[in-house]
């Protein structure tokens, strides 16, 4: 199910010398986002592992408004796999479209760092649609 997991403005100090907002400011909106997902399904650090399929389609103006929507894809012995995608919505003329979208590969672990498994974190309520994800 996907999610609206991070909301927000774009503003000067986030641009680029093009005046378009950096990419690396664009992948850490989507890995905060998918950890927001994460932290709904278990109550352990989890942290990003790999980064894949990811492809700038558009650039972001200052003034934009981003919309980070995040689902989860798979969940695996340790790991998860979130999908991310961005969307813009323009200050100019209130149009929305996808800038961005990528698979963000999560570990549980505990506090040493060390891998967890999924099963051994999880929150006490989780949605069906994960609980089938798990069974």
């Amino acid at each position: 199910m996907r999610e609206l997991s991070l909301k927000g403005r774009t503003f000067p100090s986030d641009l680029n010398h093009a005046g378009n907002v950096f990419g690396g400011w664009v992948m850490s909106k989507m890995d905060k986002a998918a950890s927001i997902q994460i932290e709904e399904i278990i109550r352990s650090p989890a942290v990003t592992v790999a980064v894949s399929n990811l492809t700038f389609l558009s650039p972001i103006q200052n003034g934009d408004v981003f919309m980070v929507y995040t689902q989860v894809e798979k969940i695996g012995n340790t790991s998860m796999d979130i999908c991310v995608e961005l969307i813009v919505r323009s200050k100019d003329d209130l149009t929305e479209h996808k800038v961005t979208k990528g698979v963000f590969k999560f570990v549980a672990v505990d506090k040493s760092g060390k891998p967890v498994p999924i099963r051994s974190v999880l929150r006490d309520y989780i949605p069906p649609y994960i609980q089938k994800m798990i069974s």
